[in-house]
């Protein structure tokens, strides 16, 4: 502060606030290659969408719906270990893996009861629409989470609400299938999130 004006603004302890927090562990490529991974996750997503409509690759959709879900759960923690670097995010071990648990027993309860199973009213059908309802709200948190990021990049904006956006959807189960639109735009909003974290990581090398 100004010692010859009083009510000058601290300016640099607002600079400091904005200043990037040192990223250990982490560097350009990795970061990178995350993004890609995320942008590989839509590819395969939609490749499963494509598969549910030709019964006889049933087998090949339920085997690449396996390796997506579990891409995506790397990707998830990947994300919430990242947002921890890098802003100090706060709140978010708990809706991350309890998202990467859902995900993984839904996956899990459509391998072993099949479609056939699920298409009709009974505990099966019953018990998974429960769980899908249960990862909305989880998916809800997650934003509601996201949302309260400090000094973010605008793509983890964009990314928390559409989390939110998603997680309403799923939550109702009878929306869930528009509920795919956010969650693949989230996916591309998180490999954002990476890229931009690759970008800031090599102009704080090449300074």
């Amino acid at each position: 502060m100004d010692q010859n004006n009083p009510y000058a603004a601290p300016r640099v302890e607002l600079v400091d606030a904005q200043a990037p927090r040192p990223l250990s562990g982490w560097n350009p490529g990795q970061l990178r290659g995350l993004g890609w991974l995320n942008l590989a996750y839509v590819v395969v997503t939609l490749a499963v969408i494509g598969l549910a409509f030709a019964p006889e690759l049933t087998l090949v959709g339920d085997w690449l719906s396996l390796a997506g879900t579990l891409l995506g759960c790397y990707l998830a923690l990947r994300l919430k270990a990242f947002l921890e670097a890098r802003f100090d995010a706060r709140g978010l071990t708990w809706p991350v893996w309890l998202s990467v648990a859902l995900s993984l027993l839904l996956e899990l309860a459509q391998l072993y009861w099949g479609e056939a199973s699920l298409s009709n009213l009974g505990a099966p059908s019953i018990t998974y629409f429960a769980l899908l309802a249960l990862l909305g709200l989880v998916m809800l948190w997650t934003g509601i989470v996201l949302l309260k990021v400090v000094n973010a990049y605008p793509s983890v904006r964009v990314l928390a609400w559409l989390n939110v956006a998603a997680g309403v959807l799923v939550a109702s189960v009878i929306l869930m299938m528009i509920g795919v639109l956010p969650l693949l735009a989230a996916m591309v909003a998180s490999a954002l999130v990476f890229f931009g974290g690759a970008k800031e990581l090599e102009g704080s090398q090449a300074a």
